[in-house]
This record gives C-alpha cells, sequence and structure tokens, in this order.
C-alpha cells in the first residue's frame, strides 16, 4: 500500500495495482524426516476417478522410469489431443499409437506396470528412510487418486505406502513463492519463466521432469549458497530443500481420507439424476450448468430424498426454504433456475425443464438455403416458360398443320425408297436349291 499523490489533497491510500489473492494450501503437510524428492506424471484417459492411467513417467537425475499402459476403455477426445496418443484396432488387436512420432508403443498391464513401478522406487529411495515425495504439477488435482485407486484395485496400496510418504504439488508451490511476479503458475508458464524452457508437455516423461526442475529451483531461491552445479542427491537431501515441500504434502493416508469424502459426495450427487437427466443429454455449456447446479447440492449435503419430502410437507415454499437455509453459495440467478427446475419436476402438473433444442447453424442451415434457393430459380424458369409459351401458343397452332403435311410427305417419300429397295434385293439372282421367302413391309 502506498500514498496517492494527488494534487486535490486526498489523504486516502490507493493501491497501485490489485491485491493478489492469497493462495489457501489445503495440504496437511508431514512430519520432518529423512525423505528423498521424486519427479513423476502421468497421462490418463479422463478426469474422473472411474478412468484409468495410460502412462507413468518418473524422474530424477540419476534414473528415469516410463511405461505405458493399454486402457480397458478409450481414451476420450480431449485427452486424446492433450498427450498425442490414441488406441488403434488392428484386426482383433488393440494398440496403442504415439501421434507425435506415427509409431506404435510398447504396452503392459496395469497390475505389471504398477508392481514394476514400485520396485523402481524401492531402488531409487536411497538413503531416505522416512519414505519418498513424489512431486507433480496440476491445477486440479486428479492423478493422486487414480493412481491410489490403481494400487487399492490391485491390492498394492500397502507395499505402496510403505515406499512413499506423500504427494506435493509444486502447483501450490508456485503460486506461493511466485504471487507477485506471475499470475498463472502452469506448468508451462513456470518452465518458461524458471527454467527457461519451452518443451512438449504432453508427454508423462516431459511433465515429470520439468515438475522436479521446477521444485529443485524454487529450493535453489531459498538459499543462496546451494551448488548450483548439476542437479543430484546433494540438492534432494538438503534439509532447507525438504522443510520447504513439507507443508505443500499432502499423506498418503489424507488422499484416502479424501477419496472416501469424495466417493461419497458422488453417491449423493448420483441420487439427482431423475432430475437433471434430460438437461445432461443438451449442449455442452448446458451439461456443464447442470453439473454445476447438481454438485452444488451435493456439496452442502441435500441429497434428493431431502428435496422430496420438503415438497411433500409445503411444496414450492419448502423447497425454496432448503436453498435458502442450506445451500447458501449460490448466486440469486441460479437459486431461481434450480427452485425451477425442482419445482417443475416434483410438480406432475408441469412439465419437466428441458435443454434448448441443437441448432446447427453451419450444417443445416447452408443446407436449406440451397435447397429453397433451387426452388425459387426453378419456379421463375417454370414461370419464364409459361409466359414464353403463351405468347408462342399462336403461331405454333399455325404452323402444326404445315409441319404435318411436311413430316406425311417424308414418310411417304421414306416407304417408296425401303419398297424399291426389298424389291431390288428380291431381283437378284440366287444359286439353285435356295428358297427365301418374300419380305414383307408393312407402312
Amino acid at each position: 500500500m502506498v500514498q496517492n499523490d494527488d494534487k486535490s489533497g486526498s489523504d486516502t491510500e490507493m493501491p497501485l495495482t490489485p491485491p493478489a489473492v492469497e493462495f489457501q494450501n489445503l495440504a496437511k503437510g508431514i512430519d520432518e524426516g529423512s525423505y528423498k524428492l521424486i519427479g513423476w506424471a502421468a497421462d490418463t484417459t479422463g478426469r474422473r476417478l472411474i478412468d484409468e492411467i495410460c502412462q507413468i513417467a518418473a524422474y530424477t537425475p540419476d534414473s528415469q522410469f516410463s511405461q505405458y499402459i493399454m486402457p480397458f476403455g478409450d481414451i476420450r477426445l480431449l485427452y486424446r489431443r492433450r498427450h498425442n496418443i490414441r488406441i488403434m484396432s488392428v484386426g482383433k488387436y488393440r494398440m496403442l499409437k504415439d501421434l507425435r512420432t506415427n509409431k506404435f508403443v510398447n504396452t503392459k498391464s496395469e497390475v505389471t506396470t504398477l508392481a514394476k513401478f514400485i520396485e523402481w522406487l524401492e531402488e531409487n529411495r536411497g538413503e531416505a528412510t522416512d519414505g519418498i515425495i513424489l512431486v507433480y504439477h496440476e491445477v486440479h488435482k486428479t492423478i493422486p487418486a487414480m493412481l491410489l485407486e490403481s494400487m487399492r484395485r490391485h491390492g498394492l496400496d500397502e507395499r505402496f505406502a510403505k515406499v512413499v510418504k506423500g504427494f506435493a504439488n509444486s502447483y501450490g508451490l508456485s503460486a506461493s513463492k511466485c504471487a507477485n511476479t506471475t499470475k498463472t503458475f502452469t506448468l508451462r508458464v513456470m518452465s518458461k519463466v524458471l527454467l527457461n524452457k519451452e518443451n512438449n508437455l504432453s508427454s508423462a516423461v516431459a511433465r515429470a521432469q520439468a515438475s522436479y526442475n521446477v521444485a529443485m529451483h524454487l529450493g535453489q531461491s531459498e538459499r543462496n549458497d546451494l551448488d548450483a552445479k548439476g542437479s543430484g542427491d546433494a540438492k534432494i537431501n538438503n534439509e532447507l530443500l525438504i522443510n520447504m515441500i513439507r507443508p505443500f504434502t499432502n499423506p498418503i493416508s489424507a488422499e484416502e481420507d479424501e477419496i472416501k469424502q469424495f466417493k461419497v459426495l458422488l453417491d449423493r450427487q448420483n441420487t439427482f439424476k431423475p432430475v437433471f437427466g434430460a438437461l445432461m443429454k443438451g449442449t455442452p455449456p448446458e451439461r456443464q450448468h447442470a453439473s454445476h447446479l447438481r454438485r452444488m447440492l451435493a456439496e452442502n449435503c441435500v441429497d434428493f430424498e431431502i428435496c422430496k419430502s420438503a415438497y411433500e410437507k409445503s411444496t414450492r415454499d419448502g423447497l425454496n426454504n432448503i436453498l435458502i437455509t442450506q445451500v447458501q453459495n449460490l448466486k440469486d440467478e441460479e437459486k431461481e433456475e434450480l427452485l425451477e427446475i425442482l419445482d417443475c419436476y416434483f410438480d406432475p402438473e408441469k412439465k419437466a425443464v428441458q435443454p434448448k433444442p441443437k441448432f446447427f447453424q453451419n450444417h443445416k442451415n447452408r443446407r436449406y438455403r440451397t435447397k429453397s434457393g433451387s426452388k425459387d430459380k426453378n419456379a421463375n424458369r417454370i414461370e419464364g416458360k409459361s409466359h414464353e409459351g403463351k405468347k408462342s401458343s399462336d403461331e405454333e397452332n399455325t404452323s402444326s398443320a404445315a409441319e404435318g403435311d411436311e413430316k406425311h410427305d417424308k414418310s411417304e417419300k421414306v416407304d417408296k425408297k425401303i419398297k424399291i429397295k426389298v424389291e431390288d434385293e428380291e431381283s437378284c439372282p440366287m444359286p439353285e436349291g435356295v428358297s427365301v421367302p418374300k419380305a414383307t413391309i408393312t407402312a
């Protein structure tokens, strides 16, 4: 805050720049101990908890790990473009293709890849007696929960918890350390600003290395006499660097608790499927807005049965009372819209709210315009021909008789010529013993 030197004499203090939004660290943190930092990343088929991992990559200056996984489901279009990979069906086999190199990659099953990943972590643990901290960089953290769910599905969660202490998101670390210099803290921006590199971050291998290097660079800023030659275990085991990352590390136990809470939230949210079923079939903006409204109800511990019982007691007023008292983080417009959706669903005399009809402007209208234009042109042509036909009708009537006479004379001449020709053919001498029937020609 600085004082504004205004000639009008006002003594109010005005900020030269808008105040920065304070970053809120949601990680639980871990206790002091001997840890080792390893950068890691994963390519997935989507961002949901039921989606699968396509690639796991980890990076240290001494060793790297990378392995592709063949998922059971298909990769969503957004993540197919983001990671530049897609599934190709060759006969009865499914193969994973890297669109950057246009080559098929070597894939393994999920359980085999996870077991090898744990083995690699155990080999590279070094002297870290308390475990490994996996460093990743994501705006919306999803891959820790997906990795833990995959480990639990194959019975490898206990073995994994013995090696890994927790997950550290370098996005939160960057947001707290670089809040005064940059506005966005994505991995691409941090790599360009801190590391002066513009690499292609579509692969998990590149993101794992970039996440590790960003954390190392932020650790160097904490100590001036830190050795800047190379990036070996001396930096990783540095006590000051570990103390800097510990508050931003979420232990595995805390991640598992968040997964349990998230599953409860999903179950509560899925109770509103019959209410928002039609809206979820609309356009992408309508689906996103309906999903937001449904999620706001679930986050405030409101499910379908609560809304149903409130409507049975006092109809629309009961629904309005629940939205006012329990769902307080909604805007006024959203509350009115949500009240209308719930009221129209529970009231049998009203029609449920339906999505807007899809309108393809660049496809159907163009076809309709061309068809209508062609019809108009044909209509004009027919009208022009009709007018011309009316004008020349008298002339055609006067000349029809003469044309008929000329055609009759020509036909008679042709018949005569044909008859003469046939007669000449019959008068030709024929060899003995051959009899030819006489040809008869009828006009």
